[in-house]
């Protein structure tokens, strides 16, 4: 499902609220599994092909249950790191126990984020960008 597209973006508060709700809708009608590394690789090649831009990035957000779908964290690392011309970061919404803890660790430094609170979200966002630049 195709919520908005880069040519025709929102472009106010009530667009976004917008595309918000549709993603959160969709979200319910959604299969169980995980599909985090076949998104990832997804968006790493769409934003690698674009021309027009300074910087690519891809924000993955997931849950930290991956573990339960079999995905290790060299699986995530191998994707976060393909393409060298994309900055992509994961950053984990809520957690079981200590699996979002153990997964940041486990990934390569400054590539995976937690966020125990979505509260959280625009911060850690905020110096994705910052560290990224600053570089």
């Amino acid at each position: 499902m195709v919520f908005t597209t880069p040519d025709a973006p929102p472009t106010n508060e009530k667009q976004k609220y917008d595309v918000a709700k549709k993603m959160f809708l969709q979200s319910q009608f959604c299969y169980s599994g995980d599909f985090t590394l076949e998104a990832l690789q997804l968006a790493i090649s769409k934003v690698s092909k674009e021309t027009d831009v300074d910087e690519r990035f891809v924000i993955v957000l997931s849950d930290a249950n991956l573990d339960r779908y079999g995905i290790k964290p060299h699986h995530l690392a191998k994707r976060l790191e393909a393409d060298p011309k994309v900055h992509a970061f994961v950053i984990l919404v809520g957690s079981l126990g200590a699996q979002a803890d153990k997964l940041v660790k486990a990934l390569p430094a400054g590539k995976a984020f937690y966020a125990s609170d979505t509260a959280q979200l625009p911060h850690i966002i905020q110096n994705i960008f910052a560290s990224t630049l600053i570089k």
